[in-house]
């Protein structure tokens, strides 16, 4: 997949998908799939997104990083991205954004969006607005209709306070896929190797990720392409660190392998165990994290039968 931080136009005819696809939940997945589908039609398959969002006040809450955006833009099938500073084109009117974005960048033939996408300055553009400005350009939009589960509306606000309720199952059958952590694991206070014999994985977060609820939940971890059974602890390991930066720390219980200290690990969040609480000492602690273990292991065998 080509991506370009630019507005460097393209000379072949496209399908876009538009939006901030914050999330890339099943919603956002019916968006883009819709311009993949017109491949057929030997339309180029692209999408148009921004690096954060338009909305200030959700700069801190992302649900994607920046690469896991890309690699599911990637696996959906988009050929070309365009992942920009919304800055570049803030000051632009909703018919300046048609004629010199969807048609002079994107040389668009067909372009898609949800049922709730805005555009141009203030986004004083609506979905009417883009169906009206597209057809002086002979550009068809296709809107895509609310995705509803149970009689709620699939959002990236949604997905955002179930992860905060730590309801992790709903979050990831919103998602289309389980949200997790792809990142180096870090070097941490041993407390695998020193009470548990094996060792954990330890990974940071970035700041401008929206976090779970803090607490124990069975995960399945990723590593050199192999796949384990994991507990990891979200949160700031209160009964032996000060350290208030979380982490996500996973101990891996069937794991037979050395240090993975430097490797990129992905942990991907399947269930919910229990809150984060603090340990009179160390043996209970072990002696939790064992149980815990037992209790990811049985959670997950009976997830993947």
């Amino acid at each position: 997949m080509q991506i370009f931080r630019n507005l460097t136009p393209t000379t072949e005819y496209t399908a876009v998908a538009l939006g901030y696809f914050d999330g890339m939940h099943i919603a956002h997945q019916k968006v883009i799939n819709s311009a993949v589908e017109c491949k057929k039609q030997g339309l180029t398959p692209i999408a148009f997104t921004f690096i954060s969002t338009p909305k200030a006040e959700d700069k801190a809450i992302q649900i994607n990083t920046y690469e896991e955006k890309c690699r599911l833009f990637e696996k959906a099938g988009i050929e070309t991205l365009y992942i920009i500073d919304f800055e570049l084109i803030r000051n632009k009117t909703p018919e300046d954004f048609v004629k010199e974005i969807v048609k002079d960048v994107f040389n668009a033939k067909k372009a898609f969006c949800g049922f709730n996408y805005h555009f141009g300055k203030n986004g004083a553009g609506n979905t009417d607005d883009l169906i009206k400005l597209c057809k002086g350009y002979d550009i068809e939009v296709g809107v895509c209709e609310p995705v509803l589960i149970e009689d709620t509306i699939v959002s990236a606000t949604q997905i955002r306070k179930f992860l905060l309720e730590g309801k992790i199952e709903l979050a990831n059958k919103f998602l289309g896929y389980d949200y997790g952590i792809v990142s180096t694991s870090v070097e941490g206070n041993h407390i695998g190797t020193n009470i548990l014999d094996t060792p954990t994985v330890n990974q940071e977060f970035q700041q401008d990720i929206v976090l779970p609820k803090f607490g124990v939940y069975a995960s399945i971890v990723t590593i050199d392409n192999n796949r384990y059974y994991g507990v990891s602890n979200i949160g700031v390991k209160p009964t032996i660190s000060d350290n208030y930066s979380p982490l996500c720390e996973t101990w891996l219980p069937l794991y037979k392998g050395g240090d993975l200290y430097g490797k990129v690990i992905d942990t991907r969040l399947k269930a919910f165990i229990r809150p984060e609480k603090k340990f009179d000492s160390l043996e209970e602690l072990k002696a939790e994290i064992r149980r815990n273990g037992e209790t990811a292991v049985e959670i997950l065998s009976q997830i993947e039968k």
